[in-house]
Parts: structure tokens; C-alpha cells; sequence
């Protein structure tokens, strides 16, 4: 199995790679096979997946080295900035 870095290539299998076991079945269950279709796949496919979340996708933008994914998707951040004092 491959580390999850940067240097992968797009057509390594998700399965070839060390992501934690319920991300890659996440995966994989929506159809993606190889990091290059994760790093396809826009900001908001990933979030619509099953067990993919705000935490699996910034894990996913540093492990695969796809830069910052879209800080709007971070909902907790935005919720806790806009709280009133």
C-alpha cells in the first residue's frame, strides 16, 4: 500500500493507498477508483457522499496534495463566526 502523499499518481487505485478504511469504502461506494477520480471530483460531490465530511475533505486535499479545497464548505467555521457575543 501507497502513503497517502502528494506524489501519488492519478491512476493509483484507492485501494493501493493507506486512506483509512472507511474513507476509501466511502469511496469507492460512490463509484471512484483512483485518486486522480478523487481529485476530479468537485468539492461539492465529495461532501454529498456518505461518511464524506468538512474533516474527510481537508484530510483528503492535504493527503492527495489537491491544494485547499472550498473554505465554504466549512460550515462549523462559518456558523462560529457568525455567533453573536
Amino acid at each position: 500500500m501507497f502513503n497517502p502523499i502528494s506524489s501519488l499518481p492519478d491512476d493509483t487505485l484507492i485501494d493501493m493507498t493507506r486512506l483509512p478504511t472507511i474513507v476509501r469504502n466511502a469511496l469507492n461506494t460512490a463509484g471512484l477508483e483512483t485518486v486522480g477520480d478523487i481529485r476530479a471530483t468537485s468539492d461539492g460531490e465529495l461532501r454529498r457522499m456518505r461518511r464524506i465530511g468538512v474533516g474527510t475533505l481537508a484530510f483528503l486535499s492535504k493527503a492527495l496534495g489537491s491544494g485547499p479545497r472550498d473554505p465554504s464548505l466549512n460550515i462549523r467555521k462559518r456558523k462560529l463566526s457568525g455567533r453573536q457575543s
